[in-house]
């Protein structure tokens, strides 16, 4: 029996919730993740090489996918590949590697891992199943912002609390101080 490969193709922007999806479902089919790095080069490019932050946001991602692969004890196959086409890059892959399945991630601001262009060409001419999973969009400003807010109200709620607790000693050493001269 052959053993089933899900493909995680990656270009951009590292999401450890994606990841952790991505680990999940790949566990949940007793499968292999293969996580594909593709650096794009453009044919003007090419002579210039990748840029560093490329580089470095593919080495956190491959570090990522180990790490949260070794905790559910799921099966990798990393894969780096330099292109000028990456969705005919994808398919190849896909194709050669013998995938069960592709999983590609969305959200309402655009793709996870891969630009919505790509994803849009892949799902064109698909060469496996496709596991397109939308995520929902966490705005972390709005919870900063709600955190500060909540934070500042309890803050000023516990200072009416001190200066009620401090008016209320003082009014009572007042009513000592006069019970004991009358």
């Amino acid at each position: 029996m052959k053993a089933r490969r899900f493909l995680l193709p990656f270009v951009h922007g590292v999401d450890k919730f994606a990841i952790e999806q991505a680990i999940l479902l790949t566990k949940s089919h007793h499968a292999t993740l293969v996580p594909l790095v593709l650096f794009h080069l453009p044919e003007e490019r090419r002579k210039k090489g990748v840029r560093l932050e490329y580089l470095q946001q593919s080495m956190d991602f491959l570090e990522i996918v180990k790490q949260k692969a070794d905790r559910h004890a799921v099966q990798t196959e990393k894969l780096e590949v330099f292109t000028g086409d990456v969705v005919q890059s994808i398919n190849l892959v896909a194709s050669e590697m013998e995938c069960d399945g592709m999983l590609l991630f969305v959200s309402q601001k655009g793709g996870i891992l891969l630009q919505i262009e790509h994803i849009k060409g892949v799902m064109k001419m698909p060469v496996c199943k496709l596991y397109i999973t939308h995520l929902p969009t966490v705005e972390t400003k709005r919870y900063i912002k709600a955190f500060c807010w909540r934070f500042l109200h309890w803050l000023a709620g516990m200072n009416e609390k001190r200066v009620d607790q401090i008016a209320g000693q003082e009014y009572l050493a007042r009513e000592t101080e006069f019970a004991a001269k009358v």
